[in-house]
């Protein structure tokens, strides 16, 4: 053999080589020529790989040379480069999705199709997708990533399948983890907070009657204001990318978990206003009932009548405010700013003349009371706090007081319920700056 080489290939998983041979020693002009099986010495791409003559067979040739005037043995070597196979992945889908605020994506890799590889090859791929954004949109980008493991991997030159296209449609998110609540007033406030469907979505959370109780909208913190019943929403807002969705439950706010209707209240004492003078309280009454010829039976029938008196507050230093307006008429919160107009508002009936004066301790707990003087007038109501704490609680719970106070007034007798026009809270210094009891 005078001469040998090989040529180069494309990977194909085997070791199979084409060499070609020349020769020396032929007598004249007569030629041989030859078969050979040859191999480089491994399948894999590489440059300069070893090829091997593994066993070579002389043929006969041209001007007289035959094969069988002649031998040669085999082994002979040269080298020839393996280059990398192409490989195209291809065919990998995406599922359609809803707004969720996030780019995952579902792909579906069933299909997939690697163009090129060779059958029996040790190879796989790995395949993950995220939207570019997650916003809604038809024929939004999927970027796709991908990994690929296998003994035969270095063997190829892959072309990825690098995106996809998919749709991103309108969400519908619900907000779940809210329940009725029945709360005592002495809680003061607690948290309730739903959970979107969709992660990540803000919640804005409404009082459906703030008189009754307040929610902070960010955070869902409802605060107790007085008893009742009230509903608290949570509602999400609608946006490019996701429908509204809205939830409520209700909260009713109870007094030492007992409706408000049977409040009781406990009497300290009670004695004749100095408004009266020395005069005996039962003389006083019965004159006072006999200037409105009314008599017991009278009495009895109207005292189940209805309230609905200006609520006037008076404050240090301060001329008497009209506040709000007491219903007992209105189920629920009482207590009502609907004026007709600014002269409503403005003007008032002077309760009148003291009938009697009672002092009385309202209890919300067994660690929480709080005490008041109540004077019953000829057309009104005056309720002095007689401590910081029950100010306090007043300034915050007025139904609940005129509630208790309204309890109270109506176990003296000739108290009569239509004939209450003014409801007077006096927050004078001089009825508070007392050691609190």
């Amino acid at each position: 053999v005078s001469g040998i080489s090989a040529s180069n290939k494309v990977y194909d998983s085997t070791t199979n080589a084409t060499a070609t041979l020349s020769f020396s020693g032929l007598i004249g002009s007569e030629t041989i020529n030859n078969t050979n099986t040859s191999t480089f010495d491994n399948k894999n791409i590489g440059t300069g790989k070893t090829v091997t003559v593994n066993s070579l067979t002389l043929v006969d040739g041209s001007n007289g040379g035959l094969a069988s005037n002649y031998s040669i043995s085999s082994g002979q070597t040269t080298t020839a480069n393996v280059s990398a196979r192409p490989l195209t992945v291809s065919n990998i889908s995406a599922s359609n999705k809803s707004y969720d605020g996030t780019t995952t994506v579902t792909l579906d890799t069933s299909n997939v199709s690697y163009n090129g590889l060779v059958s029996g090859d040790d190879f796989s791929g790995s395949f993950s997708g995220v939207f570019a954004n997650e916003n809604i949109g038809t024929g939004r980008i999927i970027d796709i990533t991908s990994s690929y493991s296998g003994d035969d991997i270095g063997n190829y030159s892959i072309t990825n399948q690098n995106t996809h296209f998919a749709n991103i449609t309108i969400g519908n998110p619900t907000i779940s983890g809210l329940s009725n609540q029945e709360k005592t007033f002495t809680s003061s406030s607690y948290i309730l907070t739903g959970t979107p469907s969709i992660s990540g979505l803000p919640i804005v959370y409404s009082s459906s009657d703030n008189s009754i109780a307040t929610v902070n909208s960010s955070t869902g913190e409802v605060t107790f204001v007085n008893v009742g019943t009230v509903t608290i929403f949570a509602n999400i807002l609608s946006t490019l990318n996701y429908n509204s969705a809205i939830s409520s439950y209700t909260l009713q706010i109870n007094l030492n978990a007992t409706n408000i209707n049977n409040i009781t209240s406990n009497v300290v004492n009670s004695s004749a206003s100095n408004s009266l003078g020395s005069t005996n309280l039962s003389s006083a009454l019965n004159t006072f009932l006999s200037s409105r010829n009314i008599n017991l039976k009278t009495i009895s029938i109207q005292n189940g009548g209805r309230i609905k008196a200006k609520i006037v507050v008076i404050e240090n230093n301060a001329d008497a405010n009209v506040d709000a307006i007491y219903n007992e008429n209105i189920v629920g919160n009482k207590i009502t700013r609907n004026f007709n107009d600014e002269e409503e508002k403005e003007k008032f009936d002077e309760p009148g003349e003291v009938i009697d004066e009672k002092t009385f301790i309202l209890k919300i707990s067994e660690n929480n009371s709080y005490n008041y003087k109540l004077e019953y007038r000829e057309k009104g109501l005056v309720i002095k706090p007689l401590n910081y704490s029950s100010k306090n609680f007043l300034e915050k719970s007025k139904q609940i007081v005129i509630d208790a106070a309204i309890s109270r007034a109506s176990q003296i007798v000739g108290f009569i319920k239509k004939e209450i026009k003014t409801i007077i809270i006096d927050f004078s210094k001089s009825f508070v700056a007392q050691t609190d009891l």
